[in-house]
């Protein structure tokens, strides 16, 4: 199964404080339901993360695997590089300054190497990344006085 995901939302937060939120990879956990025993590997020439070792979570299922990071200015993005279930994708945070906020795009294409309906599939997609967004504007937005914030 395979799908691609853009949704537009803001933050009512400054670009900065929005960028160094997703620089803090290393919380991931806390805001992505997805996601869990999030380790950082090789950082870049900058000191950011490059290589990020998790466990994905999907419809019951857990996916070790290996996340590239790629950095810009305005842009993050992620492909998975290995994984233990075949899993393939990736995706992108693109950040704008916008008048009442910080504005996001984020791009996420998913390729499960397992036989699922597409209804379900799909239905089990936008429930996730709905909730990865309503997650990550309150964390983003309380970062970084956000100790002890957990995925609820």
């Amino acid at each position: 199964m395979r799908s691609k995901t853009h949704i537009r939302f803001t933050v009512d937060a400054p670009f900065g404080q929005v960028m160094d939120a997703l620089l803090a990879v290393d919380r991931l956990a806390e805001w992505s339901p997805s996601y869990s025993d999030v380790r950082i590997g090789p950082l870049d020439a900058d000191g950011r993360p490059h290589r990020v070792f998790v466990t994905a979570h999907f419809m019951g299922d857990s996916d070790s695997q290996v996340l590239e990071y790629s950095w810009d200015y305005n842009r993050v993005s992620w492909d998975v590089v290995d994984s233990s279930r075949g899993s393939k994708g990736g995706g992108s945070f693109e950040l704008s300054e916008g008048p009442e906020g910080t504005e996001v795009d984020l791009y996420v294409e998913v390729r499960y190497p397992l036989p699922v309906p597409g209804v379900l599939f799909n239905r089990t997609l936008r429930k996730e990344n709905n909730e990865v967004v309503a997650n990550f504007i309150d964390f983003a937005e309380r970062y970084p006085e956000v100790e002890g914030y957990r995925v609820s």
